[in-house]
């Protein structure tokens, strides 16, 4: 009885289960994902830590006015970006990045934007401006925005 088929057929069971091992952990449905809510003037995650890649953001508005959310990448505070003369953040302003955003999110409607995040400090803003004659509220300004990090 000839050993080398046997051997054979086991080197090509054990690589194959190697494989399909391999491709388990890299599952590309192995993103995180984060539920926001946003409303007049907050802005809430599910969780503010994630591990590094891809992360799902299902963004909700359930407030009353129409919202939109933008994904940040800075060491500073949420509170400390800076903004322009309305209380806007100032979009790519010293110190930060702007990594995508979702704009337009209706009262009542969900969108949701994927993308890769590498290990860092962020912060998810609404930086909707409503103007009513001389009234100027900028989301931003008035509290719309949270910290959020990944590990």
């Amino acid at each position: 009885m000839n050993v080398r088929p046997r051997t054979l057929a086991l080197a090509v069971a054990l690589c194959s289960c190697a494989l399909v091992a391999f491709l388990a952990c890299s599952d590309p449905s192995s993103i995180s994902t984060v539920n926001v809510t946003l409303r007049e003037f907050s802005v809430r995650v599910d969780q503010a830590t994630v591990p590094d890649g891809k992360v799902t953001f299902h963004v909700s508005n359930a407030g009353t006015v129409n919202h939109e959310f933008l994904v940040i990448r800075t060491d500073l505070a949420a509170d400390a970006l800076p903004t322009d003369t309305d209380g806007a953040y100032a979009e790519n302003g010293a110190r930060t990045t702007l990594i995508d955003e979702i704009e337009d999110i209706a009262p009542g409607q969900s969108k949701d934007v994927t993308i890769d995040l590498d290990k860092a400090k962020y912060v998810l803003i609404c930086n909707m401006v409503h103007r009513d004659g001389a009234t100027v509220s900028a989301h931003y300004a008035l509290g719309m925005r949270t910290s959020f990090e990944v590990d």
